[in-house]
């Protein structure tokens, strides 16, 4: 039994034993595990982040320029008008009712102002209807005259006119031409004979913001000035504006020869009504002094305005001045206040679609003739003893018309006086060497 018993508490001691070895061993080989190595740690690996590549500022697309002649912005009705002078009132929309009744095209509707100054400026003192430098810039501060001035073979020679800066030649009625002359830069003292109003001065006026001068007109068309949107910006003698003078009668060929004027009393009387202030549409024409390349020969200029009459206009070269010296036929044309011939250093042909309106304009039953110059059509410049081909450009009633070169660039005039003789489309204008 003692054996037995001793048996037992060996065993259980052995086993006792046998437990502690395991507990130690594992815990050891715990130890082991965690314990750090001499193998050195991985070298970090620096990688760059790379930067985000700035997003590319997209290039803003250009707003497109509108194009006013292939969609036309509607014409808004003209308000009604009153005439002081007369005490009539004419109603809204009266402008355009009475071109509807005589079969006369309705003008353009003005384009927006920010159009018309994206066109480019003159530089500062320059004359922007003739390119010349200005001795005082504050003669560029007054608006444009736009004066009617007869050029029948009884008014010439007309006086004035050597001093227009731009001098703008259709026909009439009859087989003769009228002038209207603009006047910016220069004072002339005489101007005349001065004579009505046609249908043309209905684009040139709002053309040039200028002021319309006239001695009175056809019912229809003083109907037309009148209700027009430009109205109060109108001296005309018949409407008893005090800013004429008749010569005596013995020194006129005829008795309607006689109203003449002057720019400073012009100018003065514009001051007197409230009109006088620059023109907000003389930009878009360009000048340089030096001629583009190409063209043709061309100097001598033919335009048959009514063929086998003095109303033959013919411009010759003349390389000394370097401008185009005028003829009425064969005759020297000549500006009676200065006595020189007339002469142009660049001449603008304008072929315009021409129309016989129904509106009588004499006693002989002649009628009065429409010319549009709006969109555009061909042109001819005329500078240097060259010829070149444009077209010409005009997108609305308040657009200086302008000379497009073939590459879409704005031809260029020489400085100086600048003759536009606008003619029918068709009309066989001669250019030769």
């Amino acid at each position: 039994m003692r054996c037995l018993r001793c048996w037992i508490w060996l065993s259980v001691f052995a086993f006792l034993l046998m437990a502690c070895g395991n507990s130690d061993s594992s815990e050891e080989g715990n130890q082991l595990s965690l314990a750090p190595t001499n193998t050195p740690p991985p070298e970090a690996t620096a990688t760059a982040t790379p930067s985000p590549e700035p997003s590319p500022t997209p290039t803003p697309e250009p707003t497109p320029t509108p194009d006013y002649i292939a969609n036309p912005p509607p014409r808004p009705t003209t308000p009604a008008q009153t005439v002081p002078e007369t005490g009539r009132t004419y109603p809204p929309g009266m402008y355009e009712y009475i071109h509807t009744q005589f079969d006369v095209p309705h003008p353009p509707a003005p384009v927006p102002d920010e159009f018309v100054q994206s066109l480019p400026a003159p530089p500062d003192g320059v004359c922007p209807l003739t390119g010349v430098p200005v001795d005082d810039p504050a003669v560029l501060q007054r608006r444009p005259l736009n004066v009617r001035i007869d050029n029948s073979p009884q008014g010439r020679p007309q006086s004035g006119l050597a001093f227009a800066d731009v001098v703008w030649e259709t026909l009439a009625e009859g087989g003769i031409t009228r002038f209207t002359a603009t006047f910016l830069c220069q004072t002339p003292e005489v101007i005349g004979p001065v004579r009505s109003a046609r249908l043309i001065d209905l684009q040139l006026w709002p053309m040039l913001d200028a002021i319309l001068v006239h001695v009175g007109a056809s019912q229809p068309v003083t109907d037309m000035i009148l209700s027009s949107p430009w109205n109060r910006a109108n001296i005309d003698e018949w409407l008893g504006h005090n800013a004429f003078y008749r010569i005596p009668a013995d020194q006129a060929a005829v008795s309607w020869l006689r109203t003449y004027t002057s720019a400073a009393r012009l100018w003065q009387f514009a001051e007197s009504i409230g009109e006088q202030r620059p023109s907000r549409t003389l930009r878009g024409w360009q000048f340089d002094a030096t001629p583009p390349d190409g063209g043709r020969p061309a100097r001598t200029v033919i335009i048959p305005y009514s063929p086998g009459t003095s109303s033959v206009v013919t411009y010759r070269y003349d390389a000394e001045s370097g401008r185009y010296l005028r003829y009425q036929g064969d005759t020297p044309h000549i500006d009676r206040t200065t006595g020189t011939q007339l002469s142009a250093a660049t001449i603008f042909i304008v072929f315009a679609d021409m129309t016989v309106t129904p509106i009588v304009e004499d006693s002989l039953g002649n009628k009065s003739l429409h010319f549009k110059v709006w969109g555009e059509g061909k042109g001819i410049v005329v500078r240097d003893g060259r010829a070149y081909d444009v077209t010409w450009r005009r997108e609305g009633e308040n657009v200086l018309i302008r000379p497009i070169a073939p590459d879409g660039s704005i031809f260029p005039f020489k400085p100086g006086p600048l003759w536009v003789q606008i003619v029918p489309t068709g009309m066989d204008v001669s250019l030769s060497e």
